[in-house]
């Protein structure tokens, strides 16, 4: 039965963090923080070929 109540809370959790992360568009906001890192670091990488 605890192993029950312990799976029902993690559930349960994981849904409560997928719902505030929805509502407070918090994936787009960790997307925008780094993606000024990664292009830099791809901007410098050295390349095969032109485009």
């Amino acid at each position: 039965m605890k192993a029950i109540k312990t799976l029902c809370t993690v559930l349960f959790g994981g849904f409560l963090f997928t719902v505030v992360a929805y509502w407070f568009n918090l994936d787009t906001k960790l997307v925008k923080m780094i993606e000024k890192p990664m292009m830099s670091h791809y901007d410098n990488m050295k390349r095969d070929h032109r485009l």
